[in-house]
């Protein structure tokens, strides 16, 4: 995934919730001309990190998200970050 784009909001407490934006490559399902589908250009997601440290993250970056186990909550189910690794 490559960062485009990343805001934070500060709480009341003083820790940052942080979104950050991400362009990446269409999966192969969504541009498969056989089965009339197709894409061009990226596919962009906005992701929720919460509270995850992002100090190192810098616009223009390639990273990748490690996500835990889902975790089902009367809100629905989620699955938390575990981790976020730079890859260049």
């Amino acid at each position: 995934m490559h960062l485009v784009g990343l805001n934070y909001t500060t709480n009341a407490n003083g820790f940052r919730n942080t979104t950050l934006q991400v362009t990446d490559n269409y999966n192969s399902y969504y541009s498969n001309a056989e089965a009339g589908r197709a894409c061009a250009g990226v596919k962009c997601d906005s992701i929720y990190v919460g509270d995850v440290d992002c100090s190192g993250l810098k616009i223009g970056m390639d990273i990748d998200i490690l996500y835990d186990k889902a975790i089902s909550t009367a809100k629905g189910t989620f699955q938390p970050i575990k981790r976020i690794d730079i890859l260049k």
